[in-house]
């Protein structure tokens, strides 16, 4: 099945050669679609187009062999300088008589969900993403995961795009080290993330609002876990979850003596208190 977003971009640019690209010389006043084409030593030229009505294909060349033309005409030689204008002349003559008509819009495109491709070798993904109607682009990274497997897709596998569109992933080179996720669970912000810059890893902080005010500042979770068992490539990202001891929150929340604001207290209203909006470190060269 054609790819209706294909189908147009593909009536579009021939249009466009006919409007103003190679094939001007076969506009013929009304809506016209077609491509000119050119072989190899100009052995070989012509223009297909078409109406709403009629269609026509113009071929010029040596009927007994492969023989270039520029000598012929005296120079180099073009499906739009040589073809195109006898499509021209024609169509002006068959079109006589019929009305001029556009062309009927295209269905709007069709959209799916990517498939996750991460952790397949980049045979079986490139195969997977083309049985879903998506293009497969390869970028070869460095990663300690064996050569030729996928470790990175963008969009991420779930999200929804018109089908056709490209997906770009990231295929290892095998020549990259492992790096070990540190425990950063108990370090203060600055402790954690310098911990990470060191490993040339990205820290992505998100803000907690605690109870405890000896946990401001510090880091009380993070993604991936640190006890040693997860090893991730150079530059991957790791979540760390900051607390935020906010007084005013603990005074009115939990027990009436400052509690933790999961049920209500002296003035309190024992609401849940959402995280704060997350902040991006990047790591600095090292």
């Amino acid at each position: 099945m054609i790819d209706p977003e294909i189908a147009h971009l593909v009536t579009a640019m021939l249009q466009r050669v006919v409007c103003c690209g190679t094939g001007t010389a076969a506009n013929i006043g009304r809506p016209v679609a077609g491509k000119t084409g050119t072989a190899q030593d100009y052995t070989n030229v012509y223009f297909a187009g078409y109406t709403p009505q009629v269609s026509t294909a113009v071929w010029v060349g040596f009927p007994n062999g492969q023989i270039p033309m520029d000598s012929y005409y005296g120079g180099s030689v073009f499906g739009g300088t040589v073809a195109a204008p006898i499509w021209h002349d024609f169509m002006v003559k068959a079109m006589a008589g019929f009305p001029v008509e556009g062309f009927e819009a295209p269905p709007p495109p069709e959209s799916g969900p990517v498939p996750d491709v991460v952790g397949l070798s980049i045979e079986e993904a490139e195969k997977k993403l083309a049985n879903a109607n998506f293009t497969p682009i390869r970028e070869h990274v460095q990663s300690f995961e064996p050569a030729g497997t996928v470790v990175s897709q963008a969009p991420g596998g779930g999200a929804r795009l018109r089908l056709g569109s490209a997906v770009r992933l990231g295929v290892s080179d095998g020549k990259g080290e492992p790096v070990v996720i540190p425990r950063l669970t108990g370090l203060t912000q600055a402790e954690a993330v310098h911990r990470l810059e060191r490993l040339a890893l990205v820290a992505t902080i998100e803000r907690v609002r605690v109870d405890d005010k000896h946990l401001d500042g510090i880091v009380v979770d993070q993604t991936p876990i640190g006890d040693g068992s997860k090893v991730v490539n150079v530059g991957a990202t790791v979540t760390i979850d900051v607390g935020t001891f906010d007084q005013g929150n603990a005074n009115g929340g939990g027990t009436g003596e400052g509690g933790n604001g999961n049920r209500a207290g002296d003035g309190g209203d024992g609401g849940a208190s959402p995280a704060l909006p997350s902040e991006a470190l990047f790591p600095r060269a090292i």
